[in-house]
């Protein structure tokens, strides 16, 4: 039996990108309203429910339960990985141009501005190191080191 994840999360996009693509209704009712209004309307309406519809489904989950950290579809056990570290601001911003490592498994969201990069330690893994969009590093990290504990 599968217990409870001690973290879950679904990056979706933030809130406000919900309002700019309404922008999609007056470009639908531009394209459709010579033909007819109800056309129209529902095409505009089609189109921005298929379009966040979209985003929501295609949000990867990040999550850590029974020993294993998953990231979309991605996913390997603690016991593989070393100290996280949560990084935050410049630290982030470091870690994803500077210290880009294309070695390294990453699931990066564009809206997401925190990661947690955690190292392999299992030699035979030719992957040195997670990198993980969170909205909550702190809380990924401490999850993660606390179900490393418990192993």
């Amino acid at each position: 039996m599968e217990s409870a994840p001690s973290h879950r999360e679904r990056l979706v996009p933030p809130w406000w990108l919900l309002l700019v693509l309404l922008l999609i209704v007056p470009a639908a009712l531009l394209v459709f309203l010579p033909v007819d209004a109800r056309v129209g309307i529902a095409v505009a309406l089609v189109l921005y429910g298929g379009v966040v519809l979209a985003l929501w489904l295609g949000a990867p989950v990040v999550e850590l339960r029974d020993g294993v950290l998953r990231t979309g579809r991605a996913r390997i056990g603690v016991d593989d990985l070393g100290t996280p570290q949560a990084l935050e601001g410049d630290a982030a911003k470091a870690a994803l141009r500077a210290g880009w490592d294309p070695a390294d498994h990453h699931l990066v969201s564009p809206w997401t501005r925190a990661l947690v990069r955690v190292p392999v330690t299992d030699e035979s893994d030719p992957t040195p190191a997670w990198v993980v969009s969170t909205r909550r590093p702190e809380a990924l990290a401490a999850a993660i080191a606390s179900a490393q504990q418990r192993r």
